[in-house]
């Protein structure tokens, strides 16, 4: 039984399911349908894949709720995922210190010989005489996507470790070996393509759905916020897997609901929402969130969300977030500034995406920026075309932009979020530097830029179909942009956002 990515969904929640809005996930129901399930076999695991620990409910409650639910539905065993280390690890040692199950992963080294002790390369648990194996693998990308702080390295070479791990587990007579894995679905294939010896990968990380088998190597991942239990049944039987077969169980409230459970979360939930107000910082200059600026010119407020993510990424040269993505619509005084507030002024939680971009290209999605800029007279030629709509101008990190509204805005023909014409690509993005070391340098037609974006963008929202191109590589983060401006905000208070001529606008 698997859960993976719960990110601290910690009661029921609503979420879309085949279009239709219903109440799923919460420990409460992790638990009455693994107590279904125990009862049904003669033998089973409940295992976790990581992100359990999540946002702003782990960095205000310390992961004692998430710890807590995960011992009352009776976890077996659990891999951490990178956003267990988003506040540190420091935080992430304090709320395992009281859980009741064993954590592996095998490619995390800790200088803190605490967390050494706790996290542990493998573990093997004996099952109705069964001698289970089990190892964990945390994705390459760790240092890259979250902050756990000084004295912990991640080794990329995950194949080798696998390796390693199924050696010294065969060397001890285990009959069953299996990856608890947060490197994504894309690794988990590489994985059982590479390394021998692996009976089942229970995959985290990528939020997909996936059951197949790879060189005799079962793979599952059930998704992300505990909307389904997955359940893989097989028997055991003359030192091989048999019949296995593999099932996504709903937990909606036909699976039952754990009381104790109930009580418990929806104390930790109020204590949350009592917490949000907890001041995390303050601002010595006013933050404008209305639309009229957030939409349509440089602000001080979105140079400061740009700011954040590239803070995050350093590896990143540029940051882009859409004026739509930034609400509250009002002024946000000079003073103090908590949850409540980021979660105002972000509210759609969207994920950071990396994207590699040449300078045509980029210079192209300004383009599509600058169209959401409307003076008298410049409508589209073709009644049928379109640009972004307000929404669609990007707040700055890492560039300054010239654009010209005298210039023809860029307009297309959409079908959804694709476009099957472009009517016009625009000439109003006049100038564009990109900040290189401390210096501004013109854009390069032929250069490479790594550029962050919100997943909003990415699936072409706001008139961006560019982002939807195969040819664009995207790089899912997981992490979450409100997460990385409250990361921002304590660590770089008090804050004194200016306006520094990212975007010039001018009509000749």
């Amino acid at each position: 039984m698997a859960t993976a990515d719960i990110q601290s969904n910690i009661v029921p929640y609503e979420a879309k399911i085949d279009d239709e809005d219903i109440s799923v996930g919460g420990f409460e129901r992790i638990a009455a349908a693994a107590r279904t399930m125990r009862n049904e076999a003669d033998a089973s695991l409940l295992v976790s894949t990581g992100d359990d620990l999540f946002g702003p409910l782990f960095s205000l409650l310390k992961g004692e709720p998430e710890i807590k639910g995960m011992n009352l539905a009776g976890y077996d065993i659990v891999c951490p995922g990178n956003h267990e280390f988003d506040f540190g690890a420091d935080l992430y040692k304090t709320a395992i210190a009281s859980a009741g199950f064993p954590i592996v992963c095998a490619n995390l080294n800790f200088d803190d010989q605490e967390l050494s002790s706790i996290i542990t390369s493998t573990h093997i648990k004996e099952i109705k005489g069964v001698k289970v194996g089990i190892f964990g693998l945390m994705t390459p990308d760790f240092l890259r996507v979250c902050n756990p702080g000084p004295g912990i390295e991640v080794n990329e070479d995950y194949i080798s470790v696998a390796q390693n791990m199924v050696n010294e587990l065969e060397s001890v007579n285990c009959d069953l070996i299996i990856a608890l894995t947060h490197i994504g679905e894309d690794d988990d294939r590489i994985l059982a393509q590479n390394v021998k010896g692996i009976d089942i990968i229970v995959g985290g990380h990528s939020h997909t759905y996936v059951y197949e088998t790879v060189n005799n190597t079962i793979i599952i991942n059930d998704g992300a916020g505990a909307q389904y239990l997955g359940i893989l049944r097989f028997t055991y039987e003359d030192g091989q897997i048999k019949s296995p077969d593999w099932e996504l169980v709903l937990l909606d409230s036909s699976v039952g609901t754990n009381y104790e459970i109930q009580t418990l979360m929806a104390r930790y939930m109020s204590t949350y929402e009592e917490g949000l107000g907890e001041v995390i910082g303050r601002s010595t200059v006013d933050l404008d969130a209305t639309k009229s600026v957030v939409r349509g010119e440089e602000s001080v407020l979105g140079n400061m969300i740009a700011d954040a993510m590239l803070y995050w990424f350093d590896d990143a040269d540029i940051a882009l977030i859409n004026g739509g993505a930034i609400r509250g619509d009002k002024i946000y005084p000079a003073g103090d500034l908590t949850y409540l507030t980021v979660n105002e002024i972000l509210p759609f939680r969207n994920e950071i995406v990396k994207v590699q971009l040449p300078g045509t290209e980029l210079r192209q999605v300004l383009e599509i920026s600058a169209s959401s800029i409307t003076v008298e007279g410049d409508d589209c030629s073709d009644p049928n075309a379109t640009r972004t709509p307000s929404g669609g101008f990007l707040q700055v990190s890492g560039l300054k932009i010239t654009y010209d509204t005298s210039g023809e805005p860029f307009c297309a023909v959409y079908d959804g979020k694709d476009v099957t014409e472009i009517v016009n690509p625009g000439n109003r993005v006049t100038n564009v530097e990109v900040l290189e070391n401390g210096d501004w340098n013109t854009l390069e037609d032929d250069a490479t830029y790594t550029i962050l974006i919100s997943s909003w963008l990415a699936g072409g929202g706001d008139g961006y179909y560019f982002f939807r191109n195969e040819s664009v590589t995207k790089d899912y983060t997981t992490v979450i942009d409100a997460d990385v401006l409250i990361r921002y905000i304590q660590e770089n208070t008090p804050l004194t956002p200016v306006l520094e001529g990212r975007i010039t606008i001018v009509s000749q």
